[in-house]
């Protein structure tokens, strides 16, 4: 499902839905540079529908974040999927995104994740 963006008084909101995996990842890459080019100064990303993500899907919230801070504009994370979570918790992204860390978690291991691809955590 494409990206989807609205535009919310002072702000850019973006929906991600379905998987965001490689074989999604390069089709929203363009859709989610276009949505960029709006000139809000805060966008808020929803990636609560998301069901499936894995290192290509990562990459492309860090081209997001990456983005945002070249030009000085804001990244509010909204609700996020499992899926989502569980791979920053993994990949110990919480910092980056700013959201808290699963339960049971902690930045000093794994949190029970060896040997577990993305696409298991979110289920």
């Amino acid at each position: 499902m494409p990206l989807k963006y609205t535009v919310q008084e002072d702000k850019l909101q973006l929906t991600l839905r379905g998987s965001l995996t490689i074989f999604q990842a390069a089709e929203r890459k363009p859709e989610l540079l276009h949505a960029l080019a709006q000139a809000q100064r805060v966008v808020v990303l929803d990636t609560s529908a998301v069901d499936e993500i894995d290192t290509a899907g990562i990459q492309l919230l860090l081209l997001l974040r990456r983005e945002l801070d070249a030009s000085a504009r804001q990244l509010e994370l909204g609700p996020c999927s499992p899926a989502v979570l569980a791979a920053f918790d993994l990949l110990q992204l919480h910092e980056r995104f700013q959201t808290p860390p699963m339960e049971g978690s902690s930045e000093d291991d794994d949190g029970g994740h060896a040997g577990q691809s993305l696409a298991e955590e979110g289920a």
